[in-house]
């Protein structure tokens, strides 16, 4: 028997049946909600296979379930990941790198000495933005609705995958390089670019990357980190 688990007074489900019930057991749509919301957003993952429709040739099944949490507002998330323990290692690397801690310090460090702002940002369910180099394959389940049962190709960079992080970060490079951003060689998550000001002063715009989080900092042309 599963154990059951609270979380800020919150009784949290291991299941997706288990959570429409808690749902019928409260009389509100709180986790069905939080499972709609993260299907429509994970949805884009998957490409649903008919019933006459083949799998690809040397695709691996990888079992996949929801994650449910509370947030500390109590708000109910639900994530959908793979179970990516159970599958073959990739070839090649899997290495995904953040910037480094003396590299935010040194950004902080002239931002503050230069009077600049700083500017974040997150990128919302980022790993399905990166196309997946793992070929496998998934069963839907009850969260799919009315696809249920079918079977499906992962086609994006799935939450649990042993390859997701690095195929993500591998996509957000080339997303940097398509906007005139270059690696820095002593950091490669820090990325820089020379723009101008509206008045044609030169400056250089710092950005920094930890996973899906950015944050960018401009800097005055003669205000070099290295």
């Amino acid at each position: 028997m599963v154990k059951k688990a609270f979380k800020y007074g919150h009784e949290v489900p291991n299941t997706v049946s288990e959570a429409y019930n808690l749902d019928k057991k409260h009389n509100n749509t709180r986790w069905r909600d939080a499972i709609a919301k993260e299907m429509k957003n994970v949805r884009v993952a998957f490409k649903i296979l008919e019933k006459n429709e083949n799998l690809p040739p040397g695709f691996e099944f990888v079992p996949c379930h929801m994650v449910f949490d509370v947030k500390m507002d109590g708000t109910a998330k639900a994530r959908l990941v793979a179970t990516g323990c159970r599958t073959a290692d990739p070839e090649g690397s899997t290495w995904a790198g953040v910037v480094s801690r003396e590299t935010v310090r040194l950004a902080l460090l002239y931002a503050a000495l230069n009077g600049l702002d700083v500017m974040t940002a997150d990128i919302m369910n980022a790993y399905l933005t990166a196309p997946t180099s793992q070929k496998l394959h998934t069963k839907c389940g009850p969260e799919f609705g009315s696809d249920a049962g079918k079977r499906a190709v992962i086609t994006r960079a799935l939450y649990g995958n042993k390859a997701a992080g690095a195929d993500f970060r591998n996509h957000l490079r080339e997303c940097m390089k398509h906007l005139g951003y270059e690696s820095c060689l002593a950091d490669p998550d820090l990325w820089t670019r020379m723009a101008k000001k509206d008045n044609g002063d030169s400056y250089y715009e710092y950005l920094l990357l930890y996973v899906d989080d950015a944050s960018k900092k401009p800097f005055t042309a003669n205000a070099n980190i290295f």
